[in-house]
């Protein structure tokens, strides 16, 4: 009987101790001192997942050349795409030299041989190229900028030729170390047998002569709120102060660092005024800077893949007084397969950060986050063949066209963002508009 009381008391006094502890370390004040540099940002909660540079950084567009005038083109994220990517990120491409005014005929080459192109919309600093391929490190090669990889099976001489064309003066570097046989090239291209076919127009761009199957959407979504993203953007967001527009969008600002709010839209601009310290502009590095801000301070909403990369010694988009050299990042929301476009009624789609001398000057984004899960799914044909040749005449730069792309054109109602299926013209001026049916 002794033995027992003990154990009950025993047992009473442990339910006591643990009670004691958890009161000591959830209800007493920390008296400890935290200590913070004023260049140090405080770490807020998550808004999304973060990336890693090398998911961001894939082609635009693979087009495959399957012989006598056929052709057909792959978009990020299908089955064949990730395969083919995934058979030439397993190879090597070493020995490059710069073949300057190179004597061949594209135009035939395009027509008659068996190959494929890796596009990118803009040009790609080899070094961060080599997270796409396993180019070997050049000392010449690594300082180009590539906008094209094209390579094709030349039976004759039954070799695989690998050129990597740049934004520079239009030079052309070929790899005569590549890790490539004519019969993988030709595996490659059966995968594209069975694909869409195209048919390229004015020797410029490519036009699918069977309609392009799409999903219509209408997802729903939720919002980050605006201190969320004001407590992972300021060094301290109790200092901040808050000023009301006219137009009814909010500016949250420190002194030095301001971030708009515009709320009919949904979109944040925030911009940082401090003088930067670093002597130096370098694309490559700026990339790996932009992705690490964006995973601190706000993160990924969906896919997305680094689709512009500019160097400008003027202003840029957003902000056009920001002077001297700088680089502009665009990152490109898809949905499936294909690019969610911005429109002057939704501005949706994007992230945009621009630095200057290795600093973030300026960051833009939505506040939107889009579920996983459509409410509502409608299968859309996009127009092909002469119909869509007919359309894109009506044009009044019919002549000027470089490309044209299936995207989705988001619009917003309070429940519900709808991704619509469309056309998207790319001029040779860098301008674009959507082809409405």
């Amino acid at each position: 009987m002794m033995e027992r009381s003990k154990s009950i008391v025993l047992a009473v006094l442990v339910l006591l101790s643990l009670v004691q502890s958890f009161l000591l370390a959830y209800s007493m004040p920390n008296f400890d001192v935290v200590k913070r540099a004023g260049s140090t940002y405080i770490k807020a909660d998550p808004l999304g997942p973060e990336e890693k540079v090398d998911n961001l950084i894939y082609p635009e567009h693979m087009v495959l050349h399957l012989g006598g005038n056929k052709h057909t083109i792959m978009d990020p994220g299908t089955i064949f795409f990730n395969f083919i990517m995934k058979r030439l990120q397993g190879r090597s491409y070493d020995g490059f030299q710069l073949k300057s005014g190179i004597d061949l005929d594209w135009a035939a080459i395009q027509e008659k041989k068996q190959g494929l192109e890796l596009r990118f919309n803009s040009p790609v600093p080899a070094k961060l190229l080599q997270k796409v391929l396993p180019i070997s490190e050049d000392a010449a090669f690594q300082t180009e900028s590539i906008y094209k990889v094209w390579l094709y099976a030349s039976e004759e001489l039954n070799e695989v030729r690998v050129f990597f064309f740049t934004a520079e003066d239009n030079r052309i570097y070929e790899s005569t170390r590549a890790d490539l046989s004519v019969q993988d090239v030709k595996q490659l291209v059966e995968f594209g047998s069975s694909g869409t076919p195209y048919r390229l127009v004015n020797g410029t761009f490519y036009v699918p002569q069977e309609p392009i199957e799409m999903v219509e959407v209408k997802l729903p979504y939720t919002v980050f709120s605006p201190e969320q993203m004001q407590r992972s953007l300021f060094f301290d967001p109790t200092l901040t102060k808050i000023i009301q527009e006219n137009d009814g969008s909010k500016i949250y600002t420190d002194g030095k660092r301001g971030l708009q709010v515009q709320r009919n839209q949904l979109w944040i601009t925030y911009s940082d005024a401090t003088a930067p310290t670093e002597e130096r502009t370098d694309m490559t590095s700026d990339v790996m800077t932009s992705v690490n801000f964006i995973n601190q301070r706000g993160g990924w909403s969906g896919r997305f893949r680094l689709s512009v990369m500019e160097n400008m010694a003027q202003g840029s988009p957003g902000i056009p007084t920001l002077s001297g050299t700088h680089n502009r990042l665009v990152f490109q929301q898809y949905w499936g397969s294909y690019p969610i476009i911005s429109t002057k009624d939704t501005r949706f789609g994007y992230v945009q950060v621009t630095l200057q001398q290795g600093m973030v000057m300026n960051y833009e984004r939505s506040l939107i986050q889009l579920g996983a899960h459509a409410d509502e799914k409608q299968i859309k044909k996009l127009i092909a063949g002469e119909a869509l040749i007919a359309q894109l005449k009506k044009l009044s730069k019919y002549a000027l066209i470089a490309e044209i792309n299936p995207v989705y054109e988001p619009s917003m109602s309070e429940e519900q963002i709808r991704l619509h299926p469309v056309w998207q013209v790319k001029y040779t001026d860098g301008t674009t508009e959507l082809l409405e049916p």
